[in-house]
């Protein structure tokens, strides 16, 4: 009986204590749970909005706060005795933005400004409205919140062209030391220095840089391109990369890393920086007589105006679109086309807007695999996978199937081997995923016969983009006014393959003949792959796969790669077309610079976010140099 009575309390008390440690093990996991939830977006990892404090002056203005303008905000506060307003058009980053695999879903939601282009003869006939997508991100990060996050710098020569063409400091050797200061490297094997003693990389930058997860595609593409002869790069940042690699990426532990995320959150709790969010800055105040810039006019999110003044200067770094369009309502920009538009008085006749280059890329070189064992489509969406992603950190959602290998080719004999002609990318679309395919094709704006084509065809194989991307374009674009409201948005002429010449047509031909080669290795045979072809009228009488045909199909899906750079373009007083000095102030004007990608007087060869946070960088040093010392 003793015995019995002693089970039956050893019995209730060992079921207790199970009970007690269940309940704290399920407690611990939802705190858990509840924490890193929390710590995806969080708004209190930002600055608050300091509208109900404002001053009526600083000492410096910078206008927009994505992928250059949080860095020249963060580090110009840096310096306690001056105070920093920072203006941003939209508000925190959303928990989704943390995603990497979400990036796609971000696109036409508020963090985006959700641009498109004009209608031009003989483009975007596959797109919807025959207008090409131009998303620019409306967040505190900019565009880097909503960008693939390919951590990509271009080649050493076209930062020593940029100085060769007049901009003193800009050459490849003057910028590496500010790619590198914004820097936290996480792979190891870039740290060490290369063969000729250079190390490219550095530890210890607020913006952290790390490998995408990697997936099976990525194996079997690289293994193909080794087949066909290219090299396989360690590091794509490194000199000259001619070849294929895999893409670091601004992401820290799994979860984007945006320009907020490594420049604002440090910054947050500093008492001379300010930030107002929602604030659209409608025109830069300037004295029309002395040519002095000394503030700007916004409307808040309430629709108040206000009018800031600063001691020192203004630095406008609202992108390659906003940009040109503030400069062009403040009375800065071509005179006849500012006197068409009614905006008075006109003050500096500058080429703003001018000089618009992008990476443009063709969607329509696609084909069939065999299906992954290891990836289903399943995955993506599963609860477990999110479970694993908040509590393990990097999986599956921290990449981008496809997109961590890209490379670089030279098909033209006449191209420098220090410029390659083309840059690849893959993008991946697993068996049966009918939503990605719906989302991929509201990402690259497809109309609605291309988009149910591309629905119906995703079947019991995965489904692969090949794209091409033309890197040195000819071609020329710009950035008009469509009106002197500011919130009219403006027109965007990008003039893709409009050369004279036919240099970039001939270019993105030869990338897809390049896909061609590809899809005939034994790698890609062993995978089964096969063409698969978009339905296009004007195409469908051609032979397919022939020069004719890809010629036809490039009107079609000859689109943008989201790099538009060039409006505000840098060069010396004796280039007609540079509108601001290599130290970045706008000629003519005092008290104003612009610091972001519109600066770039030609396109980097490569994804064009490392060049923008670098000139942040540089642009902040150049102030502080200059300002210091006063």
């Amino acid at each position: 009986m003793e015995a019995q009575c002693l089970l039956n309390t050893t019995s209730s008390s060992d079921a207790a204590g199970a009970s007690a440690i269940s309940t704290l093990l399920f407690s611990t996991l939802v705190t858990n749970l509840t924490e890193s939830q929390k710590s995806l977006g969080n708004p209190d990892d930002y600055p608050q909005d300091s509208l109900p404090g404002l001053l009526k002056e600083y000492d410096f203005i910078v206008v927009g706060g994505g992928s250059a303008g949080s860095v020249v905000a963060s580090r110009l506060s840096e310096e306690k005795q001056w105070n920093v307003l920072l203006l941003e058009a939209g508000g925190d980053p959303t928990p989704t933005s943390d995603i990497p695999a979400l990036m796609i879903a971000l696109q036409d939601t508020d963090l985006d400004w959700q641009y498109r282009s004009e209608r031009e003869p003989g483009r975007y006939l596959g797109l919807k409205d025959n207008r090409c997508k131009f998303p620019r991100g409306k967040v505190l990060g900019g565009t880097s919140i909503i960008n693939f996050m390919m951590y990509v710098r271009g080649m050493k020569q076209n930062y020593d062209d940029w100085a060769n063409a007049g901009n003193d400091g800009w050459s490849f050797n003057d910028v590496l030391p500010f790619f590198k200061k914004s820097e936290d490297m996480t792979y190891q094997p870039l740290l060490q220095p290369n063969a000729d003693n250079v190390t490219y990389h550095a530890k210890g930058g607020p913006l952290t840089v790390e490998n995408f997860t990697p997936t099976e595609f990525e194996s079997k593409f690289l293994k193909a391109m080794i087949e066909m002869g290219y090299e396989h790069l360690s590091d794509i940042n490194a000199g000259y990369p001619s070849g294929f690699g895999t893409s670091p990426a601004t992401m820290r532990d799994g979860r984007r890393c945006s320009t907020a995320k490594a420049f604002l959150t440090p910054a947050r709790f500093r008492e001379n920086l300010q930030v107002v969010k929602f604030a659209h800055v409608t025109k830069i105040l300037i004295n029309e007589t002395s040519k002095v810039a000394y503030g700007v006019e916004f409307k808040d999110k309430d629709g108040k105006i206000h009018s800031v003044s600063c001691r020192n200067e203004v630095i406008v770094s609202a992108g390659t679109i906003n940009s040109p369009q503030i400069l062009m309502l403040s009375g800065i920009g071509p005179q006849e086309h500012l006197a068409n538009i009614g905006v008075k008085p006109v003050i500096m006749n500058l080429s703003v807007g001018e000089n618009l280059q992008d990476h443009v890329m063709f969607t329509g070189s696609v084909f069939n695999m065999k299906k992954s064992l290891d990836l289903d489509a399943s995955d993506l969406s599963s609860s477990d996978t999110y479970y694993k992603f908040l509590t393990q950190k990097p999986n599956l959602l921290s990449t981008i199937i496809g997109i961590p290998l890209t490379g670089y080719i030279k098909i033209n004999e006449s191209t420098p081997i220090e410029k390659p002609d083309l840059q690849i990318y893959f993008l991946v679309l697993l068996a049966n995923d009918t939503n990605g395919a719906n989302a991929l094709s509201k990402f690259m704006y497809f109309n609605d016969e291309i988009r149910s084509s591309l629905v119906k065809a995703v079947g019991s194989n995965d489904f692969v983009f090949a794209i091409p991307s033309v890197m040195g374009p000819k071609s020329r674009g710009r950035i008009l006014l469509n009106s002197s409201d500011p919130f009219d948005y403006p027109l965007i002429l990008t003039g893709y393959l409009s050369d004279p010449e036919g240099a970039d047509i001939n270019t993105l031909l030869e990338g897809i003949n390049f896909t061609e080669r590809f899809l005939n290795t034994e790698e890609m045979k062993s995978n089964e792959a096969t063409r698969w072809q978009f339905p296009m009228e004007e195409c469908d009488g051609l032979e397919f796969r022939s020069r004719d045909y890809w010629m036809c199909a490039a009107k079609y899906l000859a689109i943008t790669n989201y790099h538009p750079v060039g409006t505000c373009k840098m060069g010396p007083s004796s280039d007609s077309n540079a509108v601001v000095d290599a130290e970045l102030k706008v000629h003519g004007i005092k008290g104003l610079r612009i610091a972001d990608a519109s600066i770039m007087p030609s396109i980097v060869s490569g994804n064009t976010n490392a060049a923008t946070i670098m000139i942040g960088e540089k642009a902040a040093d150049m102030i502080k140099k200059q300002w210091v010392s006063q």
